[in-house]
């Protein structure tokens, strides 16, 4: 009963986050080259994009047997909690390119808390995710974009690589950049496990089709080797 109701307010939760993203994506905060600590796209000269699924409220079948058969790379930045309601599915989609990243372990927003909060928020999921799929994350994505200079210094503390944010938002249908235009290679595109996902996934496969691009894993080109 706990894991239900966790599932239907992370769900409404998510709607808000994934809408307002939407609207107002990301914060002016997140940086472009590839050497800074936050991220909101990958300078790259390849046709690739990235595409990226938080919180893990609903995970269905077809959802996991789309991503199975289009061999999708994704990264995921799943809660602790949906790491426990879902690790049937997640674990189905684990494969070469697609990665577990960290969103924090409560989804609580990182500019409201304390140093101190922010990284036990972080280094907690860490833990979560290496206890899931035996490696520790390597990028962080703070819920809702919220941050600030605590939140690198947390990031830091807990081994994280990368902040990531994104500069493209998808659901419902609705495809919206940073700055208007289409999507373009190196964009980090989010979406958020809705109901909603596996249409909205299609329309950004299709779409990044049509502009001569492939999804490709993060790790590929932000990891610290």
């Amino acid at each position: 009963m706990v894991r239900r109701r966790f599932s239907v307010v992370l769900a409404l939760s998510a709607c808000l986050v994934a809408l307002t993203s939407i609207i107002n994506i990301p914060s002016a905060d997140a940086k472009s080259s590839n050497s800074s600590f936050l991220v909101d796209h990958v300078r790259t000269k390849d046709p690739v994009v990235f595409i990226t699924i938080d919180d893990g409220s609903v995970i269905t079948d077809d959802l996991v047997q789309l991503l199975l058969s289009k061999n999708i790379p994704v990264t995921n930045f799943v809660l602790s909690e949906a790491l426990k309601t879902h690790w049937k599915a997640l674990h189905r989609i684990q494969r070469p390119g697609t990665s577990f990243e960290n969103h924090s372990e409560t989804h609580r927003l990182m500019n409201s808390l304390s140093l101190k909060e922010q990284t036990k928020e972080i280094c907690r999921a860490n833990e979560h995710v290496r206890g899931n799929y035996k490696k520790l994350p390597l990028f962080f994505r703070p819920p809702g974009g919220s941050h600030n200079s605590n939140t690198v210094i947390a990031a830091k503390k807990c081994g994280i690589q990368k902040i990531v944010m994104w500069n493209v938002a998808a659901d419902q249908g609705k495809i919206v950049r940073s700055g208007g235009g289409s999507i373009r290679r190196g964009d980090i595109i989010l979406l958020h496990y809705l109901n909603s996902l596996e249409s909205s996934l299609k329309v950004v496969l299709a779409e990044i089709k049509r502009l001569g691009l492939r999804p490709a894993s993060l790790r590929d080109y932000l990891a610290s080797t």
